[in-house]
């Protein structure tokens, strides 16, 4: 198989190569960025998980007041 500089379809210089190195790195930099913030978003188990213990102490609140006013 031909490599890719020897194509005639492709011709690249060097100083082209080069860039186009860099490129694809501040590209992957900007990915892996916004791969983390992506990590760092709240799934949905933890929202529901959130939900109901928040309901939960709601409720054992109310009950606690409800006890002491009876």
């Amino acid at each position: 198989m031909p490599r890719l500089a020897d194509s005639p379809d492709y011709p690249l210089a060097l100083s082209q190569a080069d860039e186009a190195r860099s490129d694809f790195a501040a590209i992957e930099s900007d990915l892996r960025f916004v791969m983390s913030q992506l990590a760092r978003l709240p799934t949905r188990a933890y929202l529901c998980r959130m939900l109901l213990l928040s309901t939960a102490g709601l409720w054992a609140l109310l009950g606690a007041v409800a006890l002491w006013l009876r």
